[in-house]
């Protein structure tokens, strides 16, 4: 985990706990608008979105769907297969779209 010790002593607009959704957009917001804020976070920053909930379930769904898709491709027209996957693949695809997301939640945003 990456920790980012304040750059100087004094006073905060804002305190946001939480780097999460909710979080993110508050601290961004605030220094927006020129506030001075301190944002805290236990874990990894995004949240539980970004790391275990929205962000890769989404890519999870999204390969289940295209299997499925090509076991239904008859009705299309098309010949019926049998999709051949690899979970670490597809475990890996999801950790690469994770991985691209990441920046936009990162410590130096």
């Amino acid at each position: 985990m990456m920790t980012a010790p304040a750059k100087d002593e004094g006073t905060y607009n804002v305190v946001v706990i939480g780097a999460g959704t909710a979080g993110l957009v508050t601290a961004a917001g605030t220094a927006g608008l020129g506030g001075r804020v301190a944002l805290i976070e236990r874990n990894k920053m995004g949240g539980d979105c970004l790391n275990f909930g929205c962000v890769p379930s989404k890519a999870l769904i999204s390969s289940a769907r295209l299997i499925d898709k090509m076991r239904r491709a008859e009705e299309w027209g098309l010949r019926k297969i049998e999709p051949q996957f690899d979970f670490n693949e597809i475990f890996g695809r999801m950790r690469a779209r994770r991985a691209q997301i990441a920046p936009n939640d990162s410590q130096e945003r």
